[in-house]
């Protein structure tokens, strides 16, 4: 009996009410269609018709680097000498020399290359003309700045052929052997050459030899 109650309330509730239960579900429907469409047609990401690809920063480095090789240039001795006369005092295993000139013994930073007089005198390596004077004690001299703090001291000259502040070449000729040095005249003709190598004094006679070379890029 009961049950038969309930079921006609349901069933008038429906039948009076039956507009808005439409309504609601009419409505429920059409937010469905609504989100469905929605998600079904989500745009595509859009893409640029010329897109840009950055590079990674290199530096701005030259991609193909010219390599160049490098060759050995030798210092060549000054002059055709046909022998060595003071020779050269390091201060540690030679103290002093005989100078016949001054009639005893002295502290010679140099080494004297015998000559005949006005035998040619050339730089022994590319340099610049530092310095060009006339002194009583070791005659007309040519001071050379050869580069990589190599400066060299040609002395004893005669006929010189350069200027300060010119450039020279190797070979380019300086000046003539001589007997201008005073304090060295009893030994005749030659070049009195001194060298210095980072602000010291250097045996030059590895240079003399063509011991000593650079290594420079090659054209």
């Amino acid at each position: 009996m009961n049950s038969t109650k309930k079921t006609n309330k349901f069933t008038r509730f429906l039948r009076n009410n039956a507009a808005l239960l439409l309504l609601i579900f009419c409505v429920l429907a059409i937010a469905a269609v609504v989100l469905a469409v929605t998600l079904t047609n989500k745009p595509a990401p859009s893409i640029p018709d010329n897109p840009v690809v950055e590079k990674p920063d290199d530096g701005d480095k030259d991609p193909d680097p010219v390599i160049k090789d490098k060759v050995k240039v030798y210092f060549a001795k000054p002059l055709n000498y046909t022998s060595v006369g003071m020779e050269y005092v390091d201060g540690k295993d030679v103290l002093f020399v005989s100078n016949s000139t001054l009639g005893g013994y002295c502290y010679h930073k140099g080494i004297d290359l015998i000559a005949t007089d006005g035998t040619e005198v050339a730089s022994m390596y590319d340099g610049t003309v530092l310095d060009v004077k006339n002194t009583f004690e070791m005659g007309y001299e040519v001071t050379i700045d050869h580069g990589d703090n190599v400066i060299a001291t040609y002395a004893s000259l005669n006929d010189i052929q350069v200027v300060k502040g010119q450039n020279v070449k190797k070979g380019d000729k300086i000046g003539v052997a001589s007997t201008t040095a005073s304090n060295e005249f009893m030994d005749g003709a030659h070049v009195h050459l001194e060298v210095t190598k980072d602000g010291k004094t250097v045996d030059p006679m590895p240079y003399v030899k063509g011991e000593i070379f650079r290594e420079v890029e090659q054209d």
